[in-house]
């Protein structure tokens, strides 16, 4: 699936490609959870980003709500990852929260 086509991002899928991402890159901490930020060694490939939601933060519903911000964020705000390769979003927030706090949160952090 991709996350944008105009942008040419592309999802994670394959758990091994998670798994070394979250083991090998730079770490954003927020107050929603944290970006995991990985530059990998081949320089053409194309944005390659997930967006993970824990199970205790809340309904089918809220999950799904949580990931579409995540998208959203990554669309809306290509630039702050043009120099890296792979980017996974872990949101660990129970709290609820808008497109908005998101944006205010990171526009410091990234």
């Amino acid at each position: 699936m991709n996350l944008s086509r105009r942008h040419n991002i592309v999802s994670i899928r394959q758990t091994n490609e998670i798994k070394e991402v979250l083991d090998n890159s730079k770490k954003v901490y927020h107050k929603y959870g944290i970006i995991f930020l990985n530059k990998s060694k081949d320089v053409r490939e194309k944005l390659r980003a997930a967006v993970l939601v824990k199970k205790n933060c809340g309904s089918a519903v809220r999950r799904n709500y949580i990931k579409r911000i995540g998208r959203n964020f990554i669309v809306r705000n290509i630039t702050l990852f043009k120099k890296y390769n792979r980017v996974i979003f872990l949101f660990l927030s129970k709290e609820p929260f808008k497109y908005r706090d998101l944006e205010k949160e990171l526009a410091n952090k990234l």
